[in-house]
């Protein structure tokens, strides 16, 4: 048999990585720097001596793990903090000193900017010019998301804050977008308003397509209900028409499309038989497209079956993520099990799509996209958890999962409950968070933190085969029982 020595010393390096539990001299994993400053009021030391050593932190004795690996809090006061790190054995002894610098929190209020309105019955025409771009509630970057546009989508105008300009949306309705999101054209007297012809409802192997044609590309939003969604155009002066129904088909109750309200809204009700299995809105060419995922086939004795999954290992190539105290880097970690996932979900007859396959960089944003353009029904994104200064990683460990869109919330529980029981870590919780791999509303999309990089128990599971070998049956797990559950609440016969 012919042996690939690339592949060999590829694994064999592997191998000794996730097997190296022990170092020959102390090394500080975290702080990064001997000389650093920071704000919070205190942080921890990472990182790995000789197993059995003494180890002290100015004069307090720290826990030195079996794996030589240990993690310490250490809390800071105002001004410079000397960090004495000692390490003593049999035949050695290593000093390290650190001098971090605790700065207080800029306690000074910013001057408020000043809301500059437009005057009355004035706009400024503007568009997007990239895609992803965030109408906020509020002119900052942490106030709620009303929605995400594409490019090329005409706002107007009415007044500006600091970075921020103030999008007109409805007489009622106002949001708000940085200025460095969109392209000011020319100031003009009384709103553009676009024109919709008609409005369509078809439908192909994966999915239903609610399809409205316009004059321009208008800003718009979509809720998701307790049984369905709603979708609102804005910015339109007339439809073609009058309230319009649709009669039931497959998934969709009901669909019913009032034209026009008296603020310029177009708002569009669509009730469904089953649970929502994700969406889409985009535009193709001036035509606005509401994208919707039918029920997919799933078979109660073989539920993985055909059932297309991706699964995105965290971080890669340069991006190492978090750094054990040993120094494996999670994005090792991530390839691991993302890797022992897709051989145990196509075991079972499901089709996986990986982001990445080895240690190569992939951009964020492409992720997602990855799996939208493989129709997945489900996207897995796995990550092993790391704390930021001030936090405690005695405290602050286990497992958690995170999701964002109100259809997904349902998997990460069920993932986080399936590896609670299997893995007996932690519950470190559910969350629903705003992240890049959380926030698409087709693919399901979840984010799951296995364990911590930084507590030196959980680090020692990580670097253990049969837990992450574990770890991902958990997950496999986790998927075919949310699948399965999912079956039991179908109301219709599936096409």
């Amino acid at each position: 048999m012919k042996i690939n020595l690339k592949n060999t010393c590829f694994l064999l390096a592997s191998t000794l990585l996730f097997n190296n539990l022990s170092a020959d001299a102390l090394e500080v994993v975290y702080p990064k720097a001997p000389n650093t400053e920071m704000s919070a009021t205190s942080t921890f030391f990472i990182g790995n001596t000789k197993p059995g050593s003494r180890l002290t932190i100015n004069d307090k004795e720290v826990k030195v793990y079996e794996n030589g690996s240990f993690v310490e809090v250490v809390q800071l006061k105002d001004g410079f903090n000397r960090i004495k790190i000692d390490s003593q054995n049999e035949t050695e002894h290593d000093i390290l000193t650190y001098i971090i610098k605790k700065v207080p929190k800029n306690n000074l209020m910013k001057q408020e900017p000043q809301t500059e309105n437009f005057p009355e019955n004035e706009y400024i025409y503007a568009s997007t010019i990239k895609n992803n771009v965030p109408l906020r509630t509020e002119p900052n970057e942490n106030a709620q998301r009303i929605t995400n546009l594409n490019s090329d989508i005409m706002l107007l105008l009415n007044g500006k804050k600091g970075g921020y300009y103030r999008v007109a949306l409805s007489p009622t309705l106002n949001a708000w977008v940085k200025a460095e999101n969109v392209v000011n054209y020319s100031t003009i007297n009384g709103q553009m308003l676009a024109s919709a012809s008609d409005v369509t409802l078809t439908e192909d192997k994966l999915y239903y397509y609610v399809k409205t044609p316009l004059s321009f590309k208008t800003p718009y939003k979509i809720t998701e209900t307790d049984n369905g969604l709603t979708l609102e155009i804005f910015n339109i002066k007339e439809h073609l028409g009058e309230t319009k129904t649709f009669k039931q088909t497959g998934d969709i109750k009901s669909l019913v499309v009032n034209m026009l309200s008296t603020d310029s809204v177009s708002t569009y009700f669509i009730e469904l038989n089953n649970q929502l299995w994700g969406y889409n809105v985009y535009y193709e060419d001036n035509t606005l497209v509401l994208k919707i995922r039918k029920t997919p086939n799933i078979d109660p004795q073989n539920p993985l079956k055909d059932i297309t999954i991706t699964i995105d290992a965290g971080h890669g190539g340069e991006d190492y993520g978090a750094i054990g105290p040993t120094g494996v880097k999670e994005k090792e970690i991530n390839l691991d099990i993302a890797q022992k996932l897709q051989k145990i979900l196509e075991a079972k007859g499901a089709k996986v799509v990986m982001t990445r396959t080895d240690d190569s960089s992939v951009e964020l944003y492409k992720r997602p996209k990855i799996a939208q353009e493989s129709d997945s029904l489900i996207m897995i994104s796995l990550h092993a958890n790391a704390l930021a200064d001030g936090a405690n990683p005695y405290e602050k460990h286990g497992t958690s999962v995170y999701y964002y869109n109100k259809e997904s919330k349902d998997l990460a529980q069920t993932i986080k409950e399936t590896m609670l029981k299997e893995l007996q870590t932690q519950d470190d919780g559910t969350y629903n968070c705003s992240f890049v791999l959380t926030r698409p509303t087709m693919p399901l999309s979840v984010l799951v933190e296995v364990a911590y990089m930084i507590h030196p128990d959980e680090y020692s599971l990580l670097l253990d085969e049969q837990f992450r070998e574990k770890a991902a049956n958990s997950i496999e797990k986790a998927i075919e029982a949310y699948l399965l559950k999912s079956l039991k609440t179908l109301t219709i016969t599936q096409q």
